[in-house]
């Protein structure tokens, strides 16, 4: 997938496929995310990389991505409408909170 601009407060300001960021295939198990997951938030936790702004916007990233795989019905979401199903969520809610 192509990085793209995502909306909401909690969302990455570049967002990537989150197989791609935990660096796991699409049929992985629910262990082997959440090991990845965990490999990678040791890897760029900011209190190990204080002085590393990226290392925490890819720690931000990381636990975005596993926000989204960790959750059953989140990841079958993002399987079957990728990030689209988020941004048509996101333009929904901002509707009807201006109602």
């Amino acid at each position: 997938m192509h990085s793209k601009k995502m909306e909401g407060p909690s969302a990455p300001t570049i967002r990537r496929d989150p197989y791609e960021v935990l660096c796991v295939s699409r049929d992985s198990t629910d262990q082997e995310i959440k090991t990845a997951y965990r490999k990678l938030a040791l890897k760029y936790h900011p209190d190990k990389n204080g002085s590393n702004p990226e290392a925490s916007e890819l720690f931000k990233e990381v636990a975005y991505s596993y926000s989204i795989l960790s959750d059953p019905e989140k990841r079958r979401q993002y399987d079957s409408a990728g990030f689209e199903v988020y941004s048509i969520l996101f333009h929904f809610f901002l509707y009807s909170v201006w109602i």
